[in-house]
């Protein structure tokens, strides 16, 4: 293992490093920073990564820096840990022996990582803020930054300090011994210090606890104003009724690494209860741990053409990083996700299916069980807050393409119903004459793909807010119909007959939480328009990747690409009238039992006699994402089928699961968009005092609680109570009564038939 080791320590990129340090038996992690940079790394505790994983790593940019995850999985490694110069100094004094191993010196100059292979693997443990420093033993379910990453503070690399074999032995129990006698002098404060400091010997964070709810939980604290010391968000206390002073100099903080709480009256709060009290649904992010996928039955045919059942391996939520994708996909993520390096991928790969979808538009489908005909357009919006994100790179770089390979397909923007539907007619815009040749010759061969180009919006949220004005009146269900790509419509104008056939019209748009929120009602939810959107927010385990040196033109592949696509499929050809609109091959689907059975399993999410009900606003949204899979995977098969002899694109199992995959990602993503809507105003505030108020008239039992004592408690203003509560007792959850004098509210399940 030697030789490899160092070898590994000493390459010149993470990337290489990250291959050796794998060739050597070891399980590594990519990292941003210390931190592990995929949304669950459970799987790599007890299966190491393969090369094709680590390269998959390395094309999605997540391989900053690289951890080595201790443990079984690792040949039974365990690292010392020790965060300070007299830490390591007392060790060495103490253990000579043991300190005669493979020794890394961390990035920050102040730490040192010792290396041992142990027959029994130890519990892990630390003692923090020792009088010499911090010291941790790193044994299984945790992982440490490996040369040559460097340090996300000072820059500096990993260094190997002490070349030598990682050494065997038998036990480190005098180590643990050592440690633990640290622990028993080590106070905890019982009175947060005069400026607020993150608490000791907080729990170590739990695996399995999925990401999305950590997320979720620091995006409700962050949105409240909680102030930021590294992994920590500090702020007022979760339960500021168990504060005599309602917790005015606020002592609580949440730990964005474990996803614990710590407040210094309260102790330890668990993520769970974090959830239930600041009203954040886990299972609307998939659960509170990172759990898997139910099992889903397909259906499939034998030798004999008899249906049997095939039981699918439950797999854990996709990430982008584990997706399967065709060669030019892969490549225009590489290059969209080094050049927008602040973009999220999840942007980058909605640009990406914006384009294939533009490519093929109308000239393919699927004809469905269920007796309609899909084609492989897509609705898609980039949803995130300004500036930040950069979300209209991943618009611009994906327009730059499209415009080098095949500009004809691009749609103008929408400037009313009636002028969008002569564009959709193919009419040549009146000022025709005037264009230069080349823009003329665009127009021309715009003609037979009229109905079926790709339409960009910088701010979609205007769009929707204009169709609210007259001149925009129809536009809205214009938008809607040709989702569902029409063989034919019309309407009398103006300007007369229009007359729009095979329309396949793809969108990619951009906008901000704040101005969706503004420009959309539930009616919008409940009409289809919405759900006809994959509504695309920031991945969980977001994460900036290292900036380009200097602006890179897309590959010629890219644009050759997209355009040899394009031209395989069929194309218009010339008539007596001119050229002709193309036509659309049928594709040889294979995985319709899949779909319908995923179709199946979302409609039973959204059952409406579940004890937990779907979001009414989600409903439509997953009744069409089983749709919008098939539509994916479609895109999927054509890409492999362009450089093939095949007549037509084959849709199988493989594409089939592609699709599924990044259909799951979009569900997470509405559920996240949900939240972040909910959070905006005063209407997540407003849920969670309700739900506040309500257990407080509950604690008064059959003679209820006084308003005025709740709000005091509380700590809110009595004018807000007496709204909240007057609310309550609307919806029947609470009746207004009189206690010694004073307004009070007791609960209705307290009351009597009688009364």
């Amino acid at each position: 293992m030697y030789d490899k080791l160092l070898h590994a320590a000493r390459s010149d990129a993470v990337y290489e490093a990250a291959l050796a340090y794998g060739q050597a038996g070891l399980s590594v992690i990519p990292l941003q920073g210390k931190r592990p940079a995929l949304a669950s790394w459970k799987q790599f505790q007890t299966t190491a990564a393969t090369p094709d994983i680590i390269d998959a790593w390395h094309k999605a940019g997540l391989l900053n820096n690289v951890g080595i995850i201790c443990g079984e999985v690792s040949g039974k490694l365990v690292v010392l840990d020790l965060d300070g110069l007299a830490a390591y100094a007392a060790f060495t004094a103490l253990f000579p022996e043991l300190a005669e191993t493979f020794t890394v010196k961390t990035g920050s100059g102040q730490g040192y990582h010792v290396y041992w292979l142990v027959d029994d693997l130890p519990e892990s443990i630390k003692a923090m803020d020792t009088p010499i420093g911090n010291l941790e033993i790193c044994a299984s379910g945790r992982q440490v930054v490996v040369p040559p990453s460097a340090h996300p503070d000072s820059g500096q690399p990993y260094t190997v300090e002490k070349e030598l074999e990682v050494k065997q032995v038998d036990d480190i129990d005098a180590v643990l011994e050592w440690i633990e006698s640290f622990k028993t002098v080590s106070v905890q404060p019982a009175t947060p210090p005069g400026r607020w400091q993150p608490p000791r010997d907080l729990p170590a964070g739990d695996t399995t606890l999925n990401l999305e709810v950590v997320g979720a939980i620091a995006r409700h604290f962050e949105g409240e104003g909680y102030k930021r010391y590294g992994d920590w968000l500090h702020g007022r206390c979760i339960y500021p009724q168990r504060h005599i002073n309602g917790d005015r100099n606020p002592s609580f903080g949440f730990n964005t690494n474990s996803g614990y709480g710590h407040c210094y009256r309260c102790g330890t709060i668990l993520a769970k209860d974090i959830c239930a009290e600041v009203g954040i649904r886990p299972d609307d992010y998939g659960g509170l741990v990172q759990s898997e996928r139910p099992i889903i039955r397909l259906q499939s045919s034998d030798e004999d053409n008899d249906t049997v059942e095939v039981e699918e391996e439950s797999l854990v939520t996709p990430s982008i990083a584990d997706l399967t994708l065709p060669d030019w996909l892969s490549q225009y993520m590489d290059w969209a996700g080094s050049t927008g390096n602040q973009t999220p991928l999840s942007f980058h790969l909605a640009a990406g299916l914006w384009l294939l979808s533009t490519a093929i538009g109308r000239r393919l489908y699927g004809e469905a069980p269920w007796g309609v005909k899909l084609y492989p357009n897509l609705y898609l919006m980039l949803i995130a807050g300004t500036t930040y994100y950069r979300k209209s790179t991943a618009y611009k770089l994906a327009e730059r393409i499209a415009r080098d390979a095949i500009p004809h397909m691009l749609m103008p923007t929408p400037g009313s119903p009636e002028r969008f539907q002569e564009a959709l007619s193919g009419r040549l815009p009146s000022n025709f004459d005037k264009l230069s040749t080349i823009q003329q010759e665009r127009f021309k061969k715009a003609q037979p793909f009229a109905a079926q180009r790709g339409l960009l919006k910088d701010e979609v949220a205007g769009l929707f807010s204009a169709m609210k004005r007259d001149y925009m009146s129809g536009m809205k269900d214009l938008l809607m119909e040709l989702y569902d790509c029409p063989d034919y419509s019309d309407k009398d104008t103006q300007a007369g007959l229009t007359i729009v056939e095979n329309a396949a019209l793809s969108i990619l748009g951009v906008t901000t939480p704040a101005g969706l929120s503004a420009s959309v009602t539930d009616v919008d939810w409940a009409n289809g328009l919405l759900s006809r959107f994959a509504l695309l927010t920031p991945e969980p385990n977001y994460m900036e990747r290292p900036a380009p040196k200097a602006y890179l033109d897309p590959p010629p592949m890219l644009i050759e690409g997209l355009r040899t696509l394009h031209e395989r499929l069929p194309m218009p050809e010339t008539t007596k009238e001119g050229l002709s609109r193309p036509c659309a091959l049928k594709a040889d689907v294979q995985c319709w039992a899949a779909c319908q059975d995923y179709g199946n399993h979302l409609r039973q999410l959204g059952n409406p006699e579940a004890d937990d009900e779907l979001d009414e606003r989600l409903k439509g949204v997953y009744g069409r994402l089983h749709v919008q899979a098939f539509k994916v995977a479609q895109l999927m098969a054509t890409l492999d089928w362009c450089d093939t002899d095949q007549p037509v694109p084959i849709i199988t199992e493989k594409h089939w699961q592609t699709g599924r995959d990044i259909a799951e990602l979009w569900r997470l993503s509405a559920h996240r968009l949900l939240a972040m809507l909910d959070q905006r105003g005063d209407a997540h505030r407003e849920q969670t005092l309700q739900r506040r108020m309500l257990d407080a008239f509950k604690s008064g039992g059959r003679l209820g609680r006084k308003l005025r004592d709740v709000y005091r408690n509380l700590h809110i203003p009595a004018k807000q109570a007496r709204q909240i509560a007057q609310d309550l007792e609307r919806a029947g959850l609470v009746l207004q009564v009189e206690l010694d004098g004073a307004e009070a509210y007791v609960l209705r399940s307290f009351m009597s038939p009688a009364m």
